[in-house]
């Protein structure tokens, strides 16, 4: 044998020695990141392309699986959510709108039936309001219940409580027609139903901030007005054949099957991470072991580890593997909240401290005046505010009244009034997608500052049209029409979820509970006050919208902070900037 072939042989044994070391590295870092059935490690990138076709295409399809399940996890809650609290509040504010006339007269009739005399029209009026504020004022109650509620049964529980309760609301009101002259089941069972609403409002808003990432947290919120607009669109489109003196109690059974589906689909959601964390966690840090289960279900095993379970529960909605650095912030604000005494918002893990409670930071500013306090103060009202704006441009009472606008102010047939009201919501529900996806690229200030400004030309459009009558009637349509459009890609959407933006995850629910209760209280006046005194002066009644709505694009422009793709942390810098107070919260993670 030459020279030449030994040296060729030796060589060839030598790629192959170099090609099996480089086969068994590969594997191992393989499978170091793919430890957790996970997919492949965010960071790296690595892909195990030399241990052979037939097995890595087996784990890169598990792992296309399992991101797969994962953004389907996220879009199951969202939506589950969205059925049980947007949709349900669209339907409920615009169920008694199509058949308004056909429901007073049932009133009055019942009335007759027991009295022997009519309701006189004032007095009926008032009933009227009264029937449509019984929706924010029971809302109330429920806002203040869902904080006692998500604290003991958890985000899960909660939903299917509060879901379970709106078909006993829905059943008492479709039942008064034929229990006449008991026209008090169509009270008693909307506020059933509003205080379900009321429960469900708050959790939905707290558990899609606790579990959607940073990066699509504005997309997943803004569904909410796309489902209430959907909600709202149903009771229009069923209101056209059943607004009569016979079926109008038809109206409200449809709703049933939907709340059936929202309950059914809750039923394949996580709990929230930071719920396990506040109640079950164990005192001790669990260490992460290796499992090669790829489903949630094969999980429970490891129930005792209570740590894990909030990790697992991140890590399919976030779409990403258990061991992925981003859940770190995110497993560091939940450890911090949880850890909490007794209501204390003091969490050192995300660089947020303060030695007193939601309730003293917010309405006890002589008391709780440390730097801390008087930014996260200054953020919740900023918060309360955006809120307020929204209920005084008129897009959620006018939308409620919008058949009696068009009819009885604007000087169109009922028919006509009736048709105008469905096209409006029917346009409005594709216009409610626009900020699911442009609320992360656009900005939440831009899209409320914008149609804050449009409203108030829309209104002023309304009062004059309304003014002039009926020659001037396309000017009530084309304006409530666009107030009800440009609110529902815009300050409508975004006033959902802005308030939860601004407040760190410690304080979030009692936050937000009481954030949404402003929201009803300032909807309880204005609906009451509306529908009697559009009945007086027309359309200068539009002026308890115009004149609040210039004063608020003004505030909005000046004090509110953009939160798109940024931590709390980061926002309350920028409070604190302008307040011009020397304090600075560290702004590592997603907080």
């Amino acid at each position: 044998m030459s020279a030449h072939h030994i040296i060729k042989i030796r060589q060839d044994v030598q790629q192959r020695r170099e090609s099996n070391n480089n086969k068994e590295s590969h594997t191992k870092h393989y499978r170091s990141i793919t430890a957790f059935g996970y997919g492949n490690d965010r960071n790296t990138g690595a892909s195990p392309l030399t241990i052979g076709r037939a097995e890595t295409r087996k784990r890169q399809d598990i792992i296309w699986q399992l991101n797969i399940m994962a953004t389907v996890y996220i879009h199951i809650l969202s939506i589950a959510l969205c059925l049980s609290a947007g949709f349900q509040q669209g339907y409920i504010a615009s169920v008694l709108n199509q058949p308004y006339l056909e429901i007073t007269s049932f009133i009055n009739e019942s009335w007759i039936e027991r009295t022997s005399q009519p309701l006189q029209p004032d007095v009926l009026n008032v009933m009227w309001s009264l029937l449509n504020v019984c929706f924010p004022i029971a809302t109330i109650f429920g806002q203040f219940l869902a904080a006692f509620l998500c604290r003991r049964i958890g985000r899960k529980g909660t939903a299917l409580l509060a879901s379970g309760l709106y078909i006993p609301g829905v059943l008492l009101c479709a039942a008064s027609k034929y229990f006449s002259p008991f026209f008090e089941l169509l009270y008693f069972g909307r506020i059933l139903w509003s205080l379900a609403n009321g429960i469900n409002s708050v959790n939905a808003t707290v558990w899609i901030v606790e579990c959607a990432p940073t990066e699509i947290r504005g997309r997943m919120a803004a569904m909410q007005e796309f489902f209430m607009a959907f909600g709202s669109l149903v009771t229009q489109a069923l209101g056209v054949p059943f607004s009569n003196a016979e079926l109008w109690p038809m109206i409200f059974l449809p709703n049933v099957a939907f709340v059936v589906v929202s309950m059914a689909m809750f039923a394949f959601v996580w709990e929230s991470p930071q719920y396990i964390m506040e109640k079950l966690a164990d005192e001790h840090k669990v260490l992460i072991t290796n499992s090669a289960c790829c489903t949630p279900f094969t999980f429970l095993k490891f129930k005792k580890s209570y740590l894990l379970q909030a990790r697992l529960a991140l890590a399919f909605y976030h779409g990403v593997g258990v061991r992925d650095k981003s859940l770190v912030s995110e497993m560091k604000e939940c450890e911090g909240s949880a850890g909490k005494n007794n209501g204390k918002a003091k969490s050192s893990s995300c660089g947020i401290e303060t030695e007193h409670d939601a309730m003293t930071v917010m309405f006890m500013p002589w008391k709780a005046q440390d730097f801390t306090s008087r930014v996260i103060r200054h953020a919740a009202w900023l918060g309360v505010m955006v809120k307020i704006a929204y209920v005084f441009s008129g897009a959620r009472c006018l939308r409620a009244f919008s058949t009696f606008i068009l009819h009885t102010m604007g000087g169109w047939s009922i028919d006509s009034a009736l048709y105008g009201s469905f096209v409006i919501g029917l346009i409005r529900l594709p216009v409610t997608l626009v900020p699911v996806f442009l609320v992360d690229r656009l900005g939440r200030r831009p899209l409320m500052i914008v149609s804050t400004l449009v409203s108030f030309l829309s209104l002023a459009t309304m009062m004059i049209g309304i003014d002039v009558g009926e020659d001037l009637k396309v000017a009530t349509l084309l304006g409530l029409a666009t107030l009800l459009l440009i609110n529902a890609c815009g300050l409508g959407s975004v006033s959902r979820f802005y308030a939860a933006e601004l407040v760190p995850r410690s304080l979030l629910l009692p936050c937000v509970s009481t954030l949404n209760t402003f929201e009803s209280l300032t909807k309880i006046a204005v609906e009451f006050a509306f529908y009697p005194v559009a009945n007086i002066i027309g359309g200068q009644s539009l002026l308890l919208f115009l004149v609040p709505t210039a004063v608020f694009i003004y505030f909005m422009w000046s004090h509110c902070p953009e939160t798109s793709k940024r931590p709390v942390n980061e926002v309350l810098n920028d409070i604190a900037s302008r307040k011009r107070l020397n304090i600075n919260f560290p702004t590592y993670g997603n907080l």
